[in-house]
C-alpha cells in the first residue's frame, strides 16, 4: 500500500466527515445559546473541508490560482473560529459582536503581502510565481504569521480555560458543570496539532519529498481523529461545557478590583469575618445544603442572605478553599459517618454516593481519596 495512496483515502475519510458534520452543525435544532457554538465550529470544519479538497480535484480540474491562494490562506480562520467556539461553549451570554471582526486582522495581512506579486498581476506571472511558491518572501511570512497565529491562539484558549476551570471551582459544587479529563484532553490535543502543523510547515521548506508526504499522512490522519473526537464528545457529552454567566468573577479580581458593587469592608474585619464564617458553617450544617448535588455558590448566597460575590470571597479567600471543595468536604464527612455506622454495612458505595449529593462515582472517589487518602472500600474496611 503506496503512501499516495493513503494519503488520498485519510483525505477523502477528512473529507467528508469534516463536510457531513459542518452541515449537520449548521441545521441541526439547538438551543439558543448553542447555535453559536454549532456555526462556528460548523465554519472551522467548513473551511478545513476546503483547505484539504485540493487533493480530490487537483489531479481532474485546473482551478485559477487565485481561488488556490485563497483556499490555502483560509485556514487562518481556524485559530480564531476554535477560539471563539471554546468561549461560546464556555459562556451563556456569549454574543458575537464587531470586536471579533479584529479576528480577520492576520487574512487580510496576508492578502496584503501577495498583492504586489500575485494578486495584483496577470495568471501567467501567478504560474511563474507558484512554480517557485516556496522560495519567495511572501510564502515565508505567510508560513512564518501562519505559526504565530497558531501559537497566539493556542496560548490564549489555554488561559480562557484556566480561568473557566477556576471560576467554576469557585462557583460550583457539582461535577457535570466541567470536567478536568476533557479540559485536559482537550489541551493536549490542540497542542499537539500545533506540533503537527509546525512540523508539516517545517518540513514542506527544509525536508525532501517523501518527508512531505510522511507528515502530510499523518497531519491528514490526527485531523480525522481530532475533528471526530471533538465533535463526538460535544455530542454525547453536552454537560463537558455546561455555559456560564460571564459575570462571573475570579474571586482575585473582585477582591483587588475596587470598582465592583461589592462592600469589602463587610469582610474586612476579622472578627465579623469568623462570625460571618461560623453562619455559614452552621447554616450548612443545619440545613444540609451540601445534599443537593447541583447546588451553586449563587443558591447558597440566597439562603443564607449574603451577596453572592462577598460568600465567593469570603469562602475562597478566607476560608481558603475553593466552593466546589468546601462543598464536598461536608459531603464527604457524610460519607464517612454513613461508612462508620455498622447499622450501614448493607449500603453500597454507590447508594452513598447520591445520598450525600454527589451524581458520579469518579467524583466521589477523586474526592474521597483527596480527603481521606483512601477509597471508600478501604476506609469501610479499616473502620
Amino acid at each position: 500500500m503506496g503512501q499516495d495512496f493513503i494519503l488520498e483515502k485519510a483525505t477523502i475519510l477528512a473529507f467528508f466527515i469534516a463536510l457531513v458534520l459542518a452541515l449537520f452543525l449548521f441545521t441541526v435544532k439547538s438551543k439558543r445559546h448553542n447555535k453559536v457554538s454549532n456555526m462556528l465550529m460548523g465554519l472551522f470544519l467548513l473551511i478545513l473541508a476546503i483547505h484539504i479538497s485540493v487533493f480530490l480535484y487537483s489531479d481532474y480540474i485546473r482551478t485559477p490560482l487565485i481561488f488556490e491562494q485563497l483556499r490555502d490562506q483560509f485556514m487562518l480562520f481556524s485559530g480564531p473560529l476554535l477560539y471563539l467556539y471554546l468561549i461560546s461553549s464556555m459562556y451563556l451570554d456569549f454574543k458575537l459582536n464587531k470586536g471579533h471582526l479584529l479576528h480577520i486582522i492576520p487574512f487580510v495581512l496576508v492578502i496584503i503581502i501577495f498583492i504586489p506579486r500575485f494578486f495584483s498581476v496577470s495568471e501567467t506571472d501567478r504560474m511563474v510565481f507558484y512554480q517557485s511558491y516556496h522560495s519567495h518572501l511572501e510564502a515565508k511570512l505567510y508560513a512564518f504569521l501562519n505559526m504565530v497565529t497558531i501559537s497566539f491562539y493556542l496560548i490564549l484558549m489555554c488561559v480562557e480555560l484556566k480561568k473557566y476551570k477556576l471560576i467554576l471551582l469557585e462557583n460550583y459544587s457539582d461535577k457535570r458543570y466541567f470536567n478536568y479529563k476533557w479540559l485536559n484532553q482537550l489541551t493536549f490535543l490542540l497542542v499537539l496539532l500545533f506540533i503537527f502543523s509546525f512540523f508539516r510547515t517545517a518540513i514542506i521548506y527544509f525536508g525532501n519529498h517523501e518527508e512531505i508526504l510522511n507528515i502530510r499522512i499523518f497531519h491528514t490522519i490526527y485531523l480525522v481523529l481530532f475533528v471526530s473526537w471533538l465533535i463526538l464528545k460535544s455530542l454525547y457529552s453536552p454537560e463537558i461545557f455546561r455555559a456560564v454567566d460571564t459575570k462571573h468573577k475570579l474571586v482575585k479580581n473582585l477582591y483587588l478590583n475596587n470598582s465592583q458593587n461589592i462592600n469589602l469592608n463587610q469582610v474586612s474585619d476579622q472578627k465579623e469575618i469568623q462570625e460571618k464564617i461560623v453562619k455559614l458553617r452552621q447554616h450548612i450544617e443545619i440545613n444540609q445544603s451540601f445534599l443537593n448535588s447541583t447546588l451553586s455558590i449563587k443558591e447558597l448566597a440566597n439562603s443564607v442572605g449574603m451577596e453572592t460575590q462577598e460568600l465567593s470571597i469570603l469562602i475562597n479567600r478566607y476560608i481558603g478553599k475553593h466552593f466546589f471543595d468546601f462543598i464536598n468536604e461536608y459531603r464527604i464527612e457524610m460519607a464517612i459517618k454513613i461508612l462508620e455506622d455498622p447499622n450501614r454495612r448493607s449500603s453500597h458505595v454507590l447508594e452513598i454516593l447520591y445520598e450525600v449529593g454527589f451524581n458520579s462515582k469518579s467524583s466521589f472517589h477523586r474526592a474521597f481519596r483527596k480527603y481521606t487518602r483512601k477509597t471508600p472500600k478501604d476506609y469501610r474496611a479499616k473502620s
